[in-house]
C-alpha cells in the first residue's frame, strides 16, 4: 500500500485514465477506484458475484461514480461570473478530470487527495484541498469528505457523488423491474430540466405521499429528476423478483438528483446522485456568490460530509 502512495505522489505516470486501481475488499463486497478522479469504478458483491455500479462505456456514459466539485451540472455556457471576471468549467467541476494523490491504503480503506493547483485555479480561483476517505465495512462502502479552504477568503462550493448502478442486474430481469423507494412517505417537489442540463424556474410536484416509483426510459428525456428537500435520509434502487437492492444514504445533502442519459438508448443503469446545490437555472447570468444552491465556506475553515453505499445481495 506505501508503494502505491508514493507511486502517485510523484506522478510517475501523468495524467493517465486507468494506469492502476486501488481494490479495497470486506467480508461482503469488493470495490475498485481510479485515483484519476477518485472515481468508484466497481462495486462486487461477494456472495453472490454480481457488479452493482455500471462499467464505462464511451457510447452509453464513459464514466461510473464521478466526484462532483465545485459545480454540479454544466455552467450556462460553461462558465460562470466572479468579482466581475469570467471563468470557464467543465461539467460538474475539477476533480473528475484531476489525478488525486493516494495518501493511504489498506485492505477496506483508501485515502486520496486533490489539491488545487495553477491550471485549477484559473478556472476556480480558490486555494483548497478536498481529501476523500473510501471505506468497506461489510456490505457498506462509506464515502467521507473534508473539504479544506486554504485561501484568505471566502470559498464558494457545491458538492456532490454521482455513482451510477447497474439495471437490470442479471439476465433474466428487465429494467422494467425496477423501482427506485425512498426511506419515508413524500410529496416531493422537482425542478423542471432542459435538455441541456440546465433547470428551469418552473417545479412540479413528483410524489403525492407516495414512496417509490418505477423506472422507465420516459422519465429521463430531459436529463435528470432533480428533487430539493425530500424527508427521506435514504433511498433505494429495488426491483419486484428478489430482495436484492442499493441503498444510498444521504442525511448530510440537502437535494438528490436521479439521472441516466437513456435519451438515445435503452435503460441501462441509473445514478443516485446526492446533492449539496443543484445546476444552474437556465436564466441565471449573475455572480457566483448569488448563483443559487453555493456553499460557503470561511477562510482556513473546513467542511466534512458523506454519504453511503449498501449493497444488499439476498435473493
Amino acid at each position: 500500500q506505501c508503494l502505491y502512495a508514493k507511486i502517485v505522489c510523484k506522478h510517475s505516470y501523468g495524467k493517465q485514465k486507468g494506469a492502476y486501481m486501488i481494490q479495497l475488499k470486506s467480508e461482503e463486497l469488493e470495490a475498485s477506484i481510479d485515483p484519476f478522479g477518485a472515481q468508484l469504478t466497481s462495486i462486487r458483491g461477494t456472495k453472490d458475484n454480481i457488479e452493482y455500479l455500471w462499467k464505462k462505456d464511451p457510447e452509453i456514459w464513459n464514466s461510473s461514480a464521478p466526484i462532483v466539485f465545485p459545480i454540479i451540472g454544466m455552467l450556462n455556457n460553461m462558465e460562470y461570473k466572479l468579482d466581475g471576471k469570467r471563468y470557464s468549467m467543465k461539467s460538474n467541476g475539477l476533480i473528475r478530470y484531476e489525478l488525486l494523490q493516494v495518501l493511504y491504503t489498506s485492505e477496506n480503506k483508501a485515502i486520496l487527495q486533490f489539491t488545487s493547483n495553477q491550471e485549477t485555479y484559473r478556472q476556480y480561483p480558490f486555494h483548497c484541498h478536498v481529501v476523500l476517505s473510501f471505506t468497506l465495512n461489510k456490505d457498506t462502502l462509506r464515502v467521507h469528505t473534508d473539504i479544506y479552504n486554504d485561501d484568505d477568503k471566502d470559498m464558494l462550493f457545491n458538492y456532490g457523488g454521482h455513482p451510477g448502478f447497474r439495471i437490470p442486474l442479471q439476465n433474466n430481469e428487465s429494467s422494467d423491474d425496477y423501482y427506485v423507494e425512498f426511506e419515508k412517505p413524500e410529496n416531493a417537489w422537482i425542478y423542471e430540466v432542459c435538455e441541456s442540463g440546465q433547470l428551469t424556474r418552473k417545479q412540479r410536484q413528483f410524489f403525492h405521499d407516495e414512496r417509490r416509483f418505477f423506472l422507465r426510459r420516459e422519465l429521463f428525456m430531459k436529463e435528470a429528476l432533480a428533487f430539493q428537500d425530500v424527508c427521506s435520509e435514504a433511498v433505494a434502487i429495488r426491483n419486484l423478483h428478489n430482495k436484492k437492492a442499493v441503498v444510498l444514504r444521504f442525511s448530510d445533502f440537502d437535494g438528490l438528483g436521479v439521472w441516466s442519459p437513456c435519451k438515445n438508448h435503452p435503460l441501462h443503469f441509473v445514478c443516485l446522485e446526492p446533492w449539496m446545490g443543484h445546476a444552474d437555472f437556465i436564466d441565471f447570468n449573475g455572480d457566483l456568490k448569488d448563483r443559487p444552491g453555493m456553499k460557503k465556506l470561511t477562510a482556513h475553515d473546513m467542511f466534512s460530509c458523506e454519504y453511503e453505499i449498501q449493497i444488499q445481495q439476498d435473493m
